[in-house]
């Protein structure tokens, strides 16, 4: 596959109220982000305009970015009624004469309503010029999304930040509104890019960095590694959104007129290297530490669509980004614990030998068939670790409900992986790791989504320092920028784990979270894969890649 020429179109400079001092906001950052990714271009709006004025702060982005010729402005707009800003038919020619070609709008941020007496001046001028509206979906749900395009129908509307376990809504919605796009830097699900494409083409997807709050590298990592064809991914990564802002009806030349793929650099490891060019990791041990199925044939969940979730689909999607090993819970296991939910496990684990493992789920609420189940699945060497799952089943870990399990991997020094958050009722907290891992010395207890928060992240790492046995794993929606190169600093970076909760999201963007990271290559190493093999014992003999040869395999028996 030929490099891909990105142009992001979900990004904010600018100095802003509440920026984490891990993260860019000078435009010349964004600028070494986009040289270092091979980001060719970036549509960015200016926090000012979002925090404290939009006429304001557009002006101010305009004077910033003026010497950055990858950096091309997007105007945020507001209704004129007020007097606080321009009517529409003055504020938009003239931001389209001052090289502007994309409003981005925030209705319930800046307190107003997208009724047609309010908002209709703005929208048809847009429209006429045909100007791509960018929203968030935090700001307008799919549905809204949908009946904007319906009033509105030449008007293209980028919904951004939409994110997996959406699809029930979004699907009809985008039937319905062949106007709406769909910007992907939260838009992980499973193999989400692949139905996507067959469902509604690649024209309407619009690759999205989230700067400077997300990892652009995982961001990026949907269009390298999506089973699409290549033409397909040159659209998403770019293409789409150079069309939409060369179509804008303005006189004057476009600021953005082409795109180019990244080039290699001199100081990419092989394992960037590889990423550049959409190829799988086959050349190292990859270990996913966080892994999840459902029973076999299954698309979904209660609470949400959830596609190709078996074992079979987690083990293609590994294959398809060079994943060796990955271990799994079963959704009906961190729901009810019971023995069905761990025959799942095992036939998976049994049916892709030496890929998956397994985590056993037990649910504490039923202590006579927890104990049975604990036999069965746990002393028997069935599990290689312990899942449990405050959330679903109401017991904290804390709990001496759970004390059975607590004391098995204690003894076996198994993982625990261990649903992290702030709320004790119903995550596992750092405070009660604290307690937990002085108390069960030996056990391996695993802060899953440590990476979700920066919160969360910085209230482990007292803990973590003061016990050897808490580890952070990283996998979340969230991608957050700067959050890898956090935890090694912060923790070591012999504990903290990579993990992708796939088959939720797509491993894809977790795995590019941790191998874009700017560490040493060797301490990606320990991060992708050293780690948990560490954690199980494993010896050198079986930390050895070997997605190639299945790959090789299955072609060869085809």
């Amino acid at each position: 596959m030929a490099r891909l020429a990105f142009f992001d179109g979900c990004a904010m400079v600018g100095w802003r109220a509440a920026r984490h001092p891990e993260t860019i906001w000078r435009p010349d950052d964004f600028v070494r982000e986009y040289d270092y990714y091979g980001i060719a271009a970036g549509l960015v709006h200016h926090a000012c305009a979002v925090e404290y004025h939009q006429d304001y702060g557009n002006r101010r982005l305009l004077r910033e970015i003026a010497d950055q010729p990858q950096l091309a402005p997007q105007g945020v707009l507001m209704p004129h009624h007020t007097g606080e800003i321009a009517p529409a038919d003055e504020l938009i020619p003239e931001m389209l004469e001052l090289g502007v070609r994309a409003a981005r709008i925030y209705p319930k941020m800046h307190g107003y309503d997208l009724a047609e007496d309010i908002c209709g001046p703005m929208l048809g001028l847009l429209q006429d010029r045909r100007v791509p509206l960018f929203v968030d979906v935090t700001e307008m749900s799919i549905g809204q999304a949908a009946a904007l395009c319906g009033r509105y129908p030449e008007l293209p509307v980028i919904l951004c930040g939409v994110a997996w376990g959406s699809d029930r809504t979004l699907e009809p919605a985008l039937a319905q509104a062949t106007n709406l796009h769909i910007e992907t830097h939260a838009f992980q699900g499973h193999r989400a890019y692949e139905r996507f494409v067959e469902q509604f083409g690649s024209e309407r997807l619009i690759f999205g960095s989230g700067l400077p709050h997300c990892s652009p590298g995982a961001a990026m990592m949907m269009s390298l590694y999506e089973d699409i064809e290549d033409d397909e991914r040159d659209r998403i990564a770019g293409g789409n959104l150079l069309r939409l802002v060369k179509d804008v009806r303005a006189d004057g030349p476009c600021p953005i007129e082409e795109i180019r793929p990244g080039a290699a650099r001199e100081d990419d490891d092989p394992i960037v290297a590889a990423l550049r060019e959409g190829l799988p990791l086959d050349d190292e041990f990859v270990f996913d530490s966080h892994g999840h199925i459902g029973h076999e044939g299954s698309m979904g969940i209660a609470r949400m669509q959830l596609p190709y979730i078996d074992g079979d689909g987690l083990v293609g999607t590994m294959d398809r980004c060079g994943i060796d090993h990955c271990i799994v819970s079963t959704w009906s296991g961190i729901t009810h614990g019971d023995e069905d939910s761990n025959d799942i496990t095992l036939r998976a684990v049994e049916r892709h030998e030496g890929r998956l493992l397994g985590y056993g789920c037990v649910n504490p609420r039923y202590p006579q068939e927890m104990q049975a189940e604990v036999r069965r699945v746990m002393r028997s060497g069935a599990m290689v670790g312990f899942k449990p799952y405050p959330p679903q089943q109401q017991v904290p870990l804390t709990d001496i409900r759970q004390t059975l399990m607590l004391e098995w991997a204690d003894r076996s020094g198994a993982p625990v992986l261990c649903h992290g958050g702030l709320n004790g009722a119903n995550a596992v907290t750092p405070d009660q790791l604290d307690w937990l891992g002085g108390l069960y010395p030996n056990a391996k207890f695993l802060l899953a989504h440590t990476g979700s928060a920066w919160a969360l992240a910085e209230a482990l790492v007292p803990v973590a320092r003061c016990h050897r046995n808490i580890y952070a794993e990283i996998t979340y929606t969230s991608i957050l920028y700067g959050m890898l190169e956090y935890l090694v600093r912060e923790i070591g970076r012999d504990r903290v784990l990579f993990g992708t909760d796939c088959v939720m999201r797509d491993a894809a963007p977790q795995l590019g979270w941790a191998a874009w990271a700017r560490i040493p290559l060797e301490d990606k190493r320990m991060v992708l894969g050293g780690n948990i093999a560490d954690i199980l014992s494993w010896p050198p003999e079986l930390r050895q890649s070997v997605t190639r040869n299945v790959r090789g395999a299955r072609k060869g028996s085809d």
